[in-house]
């Protein structure tokens, strides 16, 4: 079984909501925007700042996470990962709506240049995994995160067109990203 708690003070302290499960807006919870720190059972969770799973996020593998940095007192969405990280692979497409040339990807790249493919993908299907897309090589810059099943067709729509530089599947062993 997986679960999450946050607590509402550092050092996980103060009052504490436990979920097993995702949950789209915490404020229905009477505990938003107060986490400070968190403790994960089993599988990683996705937090973000936004409801609806939006806005900026940090990945949260099983342990105790006593810094949450940029989302501290700010996480207003959940998200259990329950997809199977062995095995990940993303499909990168030059033009939207999966045209053009493309490539596999099964494992970490942090510069799609050494693929030909630095700022030129503009959609992709998640065939297996979760993935975190990023602006800048290196896991470098803005990102994004995409879960297995997920089709983008257009990166237009969020200003991404031509930017995604680097790639991560994220692992098991992952503790926080």
């Amino acid at each position: 079984m997986s679960k999450i708690t946050l607590y509402e003070k550092p050092d996980f302290t103060g009052e504490d909501q436990d979920f097993v499960d995702n949950i789209l807006d915490v404020t229905v919870r009477k505990f938003d925007n107060t986490a400070r720190s968190i403790r994960v059972i089993g599988q990683h969770w996705v937090a973000y700042a936004g409801k609806n799973f939006t806005g900026a996020f940090k990945v949260l593998g099983p342990g105790d996470h006593a810094y949450l940095g940029e989302l501290d007192q700010k996480i207003l969405s959940l998200r259990l990962v329950k997809e199977d990280l062995k095995n990940p692979e993303i499909v990168l497409y030059k033009h939207v709506n999966y045209k053009g040339q493309s490539r596999s990807i099964r494992e970490t790249t942090n510069d799609l240049r050494r693929a030909g493919f630095a700022n030129l993908v503009s959609s992709h299907k998640v065939k297996a995994g979760v993935w975190i897309l990023f602006q800048h090589a290196n896991l470098c810059g803005e990102r994004l995160i995409t879960f297995e099943g997920n089709e983008w067709p257009n990166y237009c729509h969020f200003k991404w067109n031509d930017k995604l530089s680097s790639v991560k599947a994220l692992l098991k062993s992952d503790f926080e990203l």
